[in-house]
C-alpha cells in the first residue's frame, strides 16, 4: 500500500514539474517572438528616416533574440526541474503538455522549434531521442493555411492602369513620392510588357480588364529598400508574381524596379542575401503565401528569408530526411566537387542542392587557425550584411545521417580527417558540428567549362563581388577562385570563410622596393610582415593558371591590385558610407 502511494505521489510530482517546464518554455517562446516583432516593427520608420546604419544594427540585434531567450529559459528550467532535469519521462510529459498548449497557436511550427532548441540546450551532448522533439512525425508538419487575412486585392474592372495606381497609393508612408505619376506610368507599362512576355493568359485578360491585382499587406524591408510583393491574377487563376522595389532618395520615395515571375523573385529571396524584416505576427502564413508565388522555393528557404532562421533549420532537416528517403539507394554521400579544403571536409549527395562542411581535426599547412577561430569566422558572416555575395550557412549540432548512404571512400576520409566530430551509432552517423551551405559550381571549375563570352562576364562579376564585399567592410582573406562559387544565375558568391575578417582590420601595403635584385629573388621576405599586412599586388597569383581569365579580370578590376584602392574602401567605411547594392539587375531598374 505504501509503495503504491509513493508511486502515485511521484507521478503527481512528475506531472507538476512537467507542467511547469512546458509553461516556462511557452513563456520563453512568447517573449522571444515579442522581442523579434518589436525590432521588426521599427523597419518602416528606419526606412523612412534613411537610418541605414540602424537597419544593420537592428538586424544584428534581432539575430541575438532567439539564442538569448533560449538561454534564459534554459536557466529557468534548470531551477524548475532540479533533480528531474535529465529525466526522459518528465521531458516526454512536458512535450505532450506543451504540444497541447500550442495546438491552436497561430505560430505552432515555430513554437515547436523553440521547445526543440530549449531541450537541446539542456541535454547538450547527451543522447537526444527524437521522441522528445517536434520534428519528423506528420502531425508536427503544418499544412498550408489560408492567407486571405494577409493580402488585399484591387479589381481591374476600372482598367489595369487605374489598378496599378491604386496599388501604389494604397501604401502608407510618412515620406511622399518624388515623381509618383511618372513612376506609376513606368510600372504600368513594365508590368504589362512583363505579362505579355511571361504569361500571355494574364496579359490577354488584363487587356479585357478581367481579374485583379493581389498584394501582401505587409511590406518587406531590407537594407536601403522596401518591397511590395504580390501578383497579377486573371479570373481563370493564371497569375504573374511581382515584387516592386521602393527606394527613399534625397528627393523622396521612388519606384526603382519591378521583378516579375517566380524566377526573378527568387533572386530577391536568394541565399546570399540578408534577411527581410516583415511586419507580421503570422510568419508561417506568409511562408504559405510566398510558397504560392515561388513554388520552386523550399519552405526552409522562405522561413530563412524572413528571419526565422532557427525554424528554417527544422524545415531543412525534414527536407533532408525526405529527400534522402525518397532517393534511389545508390545515391551516396560523396566528396563535394572542387579542390579539397585545408580546413573543411565537404561532402554532398546527389539530388540535394546543399553541401555539408565539417571542420577538420588538423589543418593543412599553412593554415594556423583553431577550430574555435573558424567558428568565430562563420558567426561573423551570420551577423554581417552579406550584400548578396556571402552564402548563408545553417549551423547544426548532432546532425544524424543514414550510415548506409556514405561511400566507402568518403567514410574513410571522414574517420581520418574529422574523427573527433563524428559518432557512429548503430545505423546512424552523427556529426557533432556541421555547417550546411547551398551547392554551387566552384569558380575555378566553372571557368574551365565556359566560352570566352561567359568567361569575360564571370570574371567581371568575380571582381565586382570582391568590391561589393569591401564596401560592406568585409575582406574575404583567401581570394583564390576555388573559394568562390557560381550560382545558377551565373552570380559569383564567396563561401570559404576561415580567413574572412572586417576590411578595417587589415593593413594594406605596397611591396617595398629594394636596390638588391637578389633580395627580390630570395624565397625569404626581405622586409618585415605583420600579421594583418596585406599586399594587393600579390593578388595576381590567383590567376597564375589562367592567362585569359586574368586578362578579362585585369581589364575591369586592375585597381584591386593597388593598396590605394583598399585604403580608399577603408576610408569610406570609417566615414560611414554604405554603397548601394541592388538585388536585381541594373537593366531592370526604371
Amino acid at each position: 500500500m505504501q509503495n503504491r502511494l509513493t508511486h502515485q505521489s511521484n507521478n503527481t510530482l512528475q506531472n507538476v514539474i512537467a507542467s511547469k517546464l512546458a509553461r516556462s518554455v511557452f513563456a520563453g517562446f512568447e517573449a522571444m517572438f515579442s522581442q523579434f516583432l518589436n525590432i521588426t516593427l521599427g523597419a518602416q520608420s528606419r526606412f523612412e528616416q534613411r537610418q541605414y546604419h540602424s537597419v544593420q544594427s537592428a538586424m544584428r540585434e534581432r539575430l541575438q533574440v532567439y539564442e538569448r531567450e533560449v538561454k534564459n529559459v534554459s536557466e529557468a528550467v534548470r531551477v524548475i526541474a532540479y533533480a528531474e532535469l535529465t529525466c526522459p519521462q518528465t521531458w516526454q510529459l512536458a512535450k505532450n503538455i506543451y504540444g497541447d498548449m500550442v495546438e491552436n497557436h497561430e505560430n505552432k511550427p515555430i513554437a515547436h522549434t523553440f521547445f526543440n532548441s530549449t531541450f537541446g540546450a539542456i541535454w547538450d551532448d547527451k543522447k537526444i531521442r527524437t521522441v522528445h522533439l517536434f520534428v519528423l512525425k506528420a502531425k508536427y508538419r503544418s499544412e498550408p493555411r489560408s492567407y486571405e487575412s494577409l493580402v488585399s486585392r484591387v479589381s481591374l474592372h476600372n482598367g489595369f492602369n487605374n489598378a496599378v495606381k491604386t496599388l501604389i497609393t494604397n501604401q502608407v508612408f510618412r515620406v511622399p513620392f518624388s515623381h509618383l505619376e511618372r513612376d506609376v506610368a513606368t510600372l504600368q507599362s513594365t508590368l504589362m510588357q512583363g505579362a505579355k512576355q511571361q504569361c500571355k493568359q494574364v496579359y490577354e485578360l488584363i487587356n479585357l480588364n478581367d481579374g485583379y491585382i493581389e498584394y501582401a499587406n505587409s511590406l518587406f524591408f531590407r537594407n536601403k529598400a522596401c518591397y511590395l510583393i504580390g501578383r497579377c491574377i486573371a479570373k481563370n487563376g493564371d497569375n504573374m508574381p511581382f515584387a516592386i522595389a521602393i527606394l527613399n532618395t534625397d528627393e523622396g520615395l521612388k519606384l526603382d524596379a519591378v521583378m516579375m515571375g517566380a524566377d526573378q523573385l527568387s533572386l530577391l529571396f536568394g541565399f546570399a542575401r540578408t534577411y527581410f524584416m516583415v511586419d507580421t505576427d503570422k510568419p508561417a502564413r506568409y511562408v504559405d503565401y510566398l510558397s504560392v508565388l515561388m513554388p520552386h522555393k523550399q519552405r526552409f528557404e522562405l522561413f530563412n528569408a524572413i528571419g526565422f532562421i532557427k525554424h528554417a533549420k527544422t524545415e531543412f532537416y525534414r527536407h533532408k530526411v525526405d529527400t534522402t528517403k525518397n532517393s534511389p539507394a545508390n545515391f551516396k554521400y560523396v566528396k563535394a566537387p572542387g579542390t579539397p579544403g585545408m580546413v573543411m571536409l565537404v561532402f554532398t549527395i546527389e539530388g540535394l542542392d546543399y553541401v555539408y562542411k565539417v571542420i577538420k581535426d588538423k589543418f593543412s599547412a599553412p593554415k594556423t587557425a583553431t577550430k574555435a577561430q573558424v567558428k568565430e569566422k562563420y558567426n561573423f558572416v551570420k551577423q554581417a550584411d552579406r550584400v548578396g555575395r556571402l552564402v548563408d550557412t545553417h549551423e547544426f549540432r548532432y546532425l544524424a545521417f543514414d550510415l548506409s548512404r556514405f561511400s566507402d571512400e568518403l567514410l574513410e576520409q571522414m574517420k581520418s580527417q574529422i574523427g573527433s566530430s563524428m559518432v557512429i551509432s548503430g545505423k546512424a552517423l552523427i556529426l557533432k558540428h556541421v555547417y550546411v551551405e547551398r551547392k554551387m559550381t566552384p569558380l575555378n571549375l566553372y571557368i574551365t567549362q565556359c566560352d570566352n563570352k561567359t568567361l569575360e562576364r564571370v570574371m567581371h562579376d568575380y571582381g565586382k563581388a570582391i568590391k561589393e564585399l569591401a564596401g560592406a567592410n568585409i575582406f574575404p582573406g583567401d581570394m583564390l577562385m576555388k573559394n568562390f562559387g557560381v550560382t545558377r544565375w551565373g552570380r559569383v558568391v564567396f563561401y570559404d570563410f576561415d580567413e574572412i575578417c572586417p576590411l578595417t582590420d587589415c593593413n594594406f601595403k605596397e611591396v617595398p622596393h629594394t636596390q638588391n635584385a637578389l633580395e627580390e629573388l630570395s624565397s625569404n621576405s626581405y622586409f618585415d610582415i605583420a600579421e594583418n599586412d596585406i599586399f594587393p599586388s600579390q593578388f595576381k597569383v590567383f590567376f597564375s593558371a589562367n592567362e585569359v581569365a586574368f586578362n578579362y579580370f585585369n581589364n575591369e578590376h586592375s585597381n584591386l591590385f593597388l593598396a590605394t584602392f583598399w585604403q580608399g574602401c577603408q576610408q569610406q567605411v570609417h566615414n560611414g558610407y554604405l554603397p548601394d547594392v541592388y538585388p536585381y539587375k541594373q537593366s531592370w531598374r526604371f
